[in-house]
């Protein structure tokens, strides 16, 4: 069904079958052609007013354009083509309509007509813009893209009053709703070049990125930890992949405030980077705050990151400044990024860019200076392209991407690893530690690892706990699941390892508590407060 002006004006144009009804409908055929293979708006709007000015009768045309963003005190449009009946172009031509009869026609998305302006009988034609242009006549109609007005067509007269009629109104409307088809139309096209140039200039950056920072790792092969700017004493290893990871921080941590992405598998050691980034980096004097995206419900992010005022929503019964503020000054880890919601991830580009955050509920922003250091355990590119992560907040996140190596990528530093994961349960029990035999070394050296260093720290604190003497072999170590993590495997916690180490020992010892505090490696009185707070260690 057509309906609106277009169907208004197919019915009159049923009855019409003047020579001068023919000749308008062929300049609105010419039209339909040029549009359907116009490359060059403005000239397509230079045509369209000339045959405009032309047809009816008047001495000067324009095609006006809405300004979305307007400043209050500034107009709300702009002349993007001005033609008078010599077919020139029109001198300085914002000053030559009347911006009563303009802002009418877009604020109230209807035709404004003035057959005599001299008379003054209607408040347009006794308008001031109108006096001071002396026009006699004036037709102006708006440019509708669907229901919105985008712009207007105006014509109009200064020498001749009653230059238009009411006939002429329809007629024009269809030359407008050529005019906002050309606006519309080419107004998408020019937002698809500069999407498509941006994302092509962003690509090669990336690309450009990504051959020097492989350049840079690759002549860092050779690197010794005396050479890095930093020790790192809270990171284990001396392997070459871990060292260039390390001279890849050296440089993230001298070079600014720039964001960093960390893109790792899970259990690499993602926070412990960032925490680097934040101890040898010129934030080091402020706080480090750390949030995990994908363990808040969505719905909480926003009021996460970004704070609250009370009463904002059901349950916001106090202020809150959110981690963005308690960050300030500091930096903020984004631990698993890509999981955040699209809402939330448009708010954070918003900060990115202007560096103020707004509680959720509150009209005062607030400006803040941090780092931002965001992690992920997925393919942030892959994320982007399905839809899930925002293409210009990947670009504003990854100015330095950092990837970190898997354990399966570092296996030479297995054996630090390990003695530093024994020694931490030793710790824990208050004990010795103990060794891992060259059986158990070369079994997991085997290993694929897929959960890194957090698989292979509960692998070592469960050994700890089950294991008998100074040195555990390989025959405590259960067979790698076939699907790897998940498919079988028993999570356990530290109370349960421990409740189930005792349990052993004191069978081993045939219930000789003394006997089976010396197997644990524990003194008596350590085994015996165990006891109290757990009288059945082996249920």
């Amino acid at each position: 069904m057509i309906g609106g002006r277009f169907g208004e004006f197919l019915s009159r144009l049923r009855g019409a079958t003047g020579d001068r009804d023919r000749t308008r409908l062929a300049a609105i055929l010419r039209l339909n052609r040029a549009l359907a293979s116009a490359e060059d708006r403005q000239a397509l709007l230079v045509g369209l007013l000339d045959e405009a000015v032309v047809l009816f009768r008047a001495e000067r045309g324009f095609v006006v354009e809405r300004v979305v963003d307007s400043a209050p005190a500034t107009r709300p449009y702009r002349v993007v083509a001005a033609r008078n009946l010599d077919r020139e172009d029109v001198r300085r031509p914002d000053e030559k309509v009347s911006s009563t009869v303009v802002r009418q026609s877009l604020e109230q998305d209807l035709a404004v007509f003035v057959e005599d302006a001299s008379l003054g009988d209607d408040p347009v034609a006794a308008a001031r813009s109108v006096a001071d242009l002396r026009l006699r006549s004036v037709l102006c109609v708006p440019l509708r893209a669907g229901e919105r007005a985008v712009g207007a067509l105006y014509l109009d007269h200064r020498f001749h009053a009653n230059a238009f009629d009411p006939d002429d109104l329809p007629w024009l409307e269809a030359f407008a709703d050529q005019a906002a088809i050309a606006l519309h139309l080419h107004e998408l096209v020019d937002r698809l070049r500069q999407r498509s140039a941006a994302a092509e200039r962003d690509n090669q950056r990336l690309a450009a990125a990504v051959a020097a920072q492989e350049q840079r790792m690759a002549t860092l092969a050779a690197i010794t930890r005396a050479e890095l700017d930093h020790d790192y004493a809270e990171v284990v290893g001396e392997s070459p992949a871990l060292l260039r990871h390390l001279r890849l921080l050296d440089r993230v941590c001298a070079a600014g405030d720039f964001p960093v992405l960390l893109i790792a598998e899970s259990g690499c050691g993602k926070e412990l980077a960032a925490r680097a980034i934040h101890r040898y980096g010129r934030r080091a004097h402020g706080p480090f705050v750390a949030i995990n995206v994908a363990a808040l419900r969505p719905e909480l992010v926003e009021s996460e990151l970004f704070g609250h005022v009370r009463g904002a929503f059901t349950g916001a019964d106090r202020d809150r400044p959110g981690l963005i503020r308690e960050a300030d000054g500091g930096v903020l880890f984004l631990d698993e990024v890509t999981e955040m919601p699209l809402d939330a991830q448009a708010k954070l580009l918003r900060f990115l860019e202007d560096r103020r955050v707004r509680p959720v509920g509150g009209d005062v922003a607030v400006e803040v200076e941090l780092r931002i250091v965001a992690a992920t355990n997925r393919d942030p590119l892959r994320a982007v392209r399905d839809g899930r992560f925002r293409e210009d907040l990947y670009y504003r996140l990854a100015v330095v991407t950092v990837p970190l190596p898997a354990l399966r990528d570092r296996l030479a530093d297995l054996p630090p690893l390990v003695e530093h994961f024994l020694a931490e349960a030793a710790q824990g029990r208050g004990g010795t530690p103990r060794r891992a035999s060259p059986a158990l070394l070369a079994a997991l050296a085997r290993r694929r690892w897929p959960g890194n260093l957090r698989e292979l720290r509960n692998v070592l604190l469960r050994l700890d706990a089950l294991a008998d003497g100074d040195v555990i072999g390989d025959e405590l170590l259960e067979p790698e699941p076939a699907d790897g993590l998940g498919a079988g495997v028993e999570v356990l916690d530290l109370a349960t390892l421990e409740r189930r180490a005792i349990a052993r020992a004191l069978e081993r010892a045939a219930g000789n508590k003394a006997e089976a505090a010396r197997l644990l490696g524990i003194s008596r009185r350590s085994l015996y407060d165990r006891l109290q707070r757990d009288p059945e260690p082996g249920s």
